[in-house]
């Protein structure tokens, strides 16, 4: 079952809250590490119409993968506990640890994943689009 699936049953059973299940094959018995996203705001930005300003916090466990993806705005991202990585197609992968921040640039096909295997991370992270508009498209 693809990991899409996945996203949107989790995302109908947790009541809105996004969740994002890494991994497109799951075996009986197998845990797979969830990305948990929470969103802290969404308002609109005064000076700029139609567009509204999104922050969340990224509660990563160790071994978790968003798998790749891209943003249609830049997202900007502080790395609040642990450290993680940040891997851009074509370019040398990212290590960002806590107190770092870096941005994703729109369009930029890349996966972001805990450089740590046995401990937790954690991320908060700014992005503004439209109304409604989808915050990334996964890539194949």
């Amino acid at each position: 079952m693809s990991a899409n699936i996945w996203r949107n049953i989790l995302s109908l059973v947790t009541g809105g809250t996004t969740l994002l299940l890494i991994g497109s094959q799951i075996t009986v018995g197998q845990q797979v590490p969830v990305i948990k996203r929470t969103d802290l705001l969404t308002t609109a930005l005064p000076d700029v119409q139609g567009k509204d300003m999104n922050v969340w916090i990224a509660d990563i466990p160790a071994g978790a993968s968003t798998g790749r993806h891209s943003h249609p705005t830049p997202r900007f991202v502080y790395v609040t506990e642990g450290a993680i990585v940040y891997e851009a197609d074509g370019k040398q992968p990212q290590t960002f640890k806590t107190g770092d921040a870096y941005v994703e640039m729109p369009g930029e096909v890349h996966n972001f994943r805990n450089a740590s295997t046995t401990q937790p991370a954690r991320a908060l992270g700014f992005q503004y689009a439209n109304k409604g508009q989808p915050l990334q498209t996964n890539a194949p």
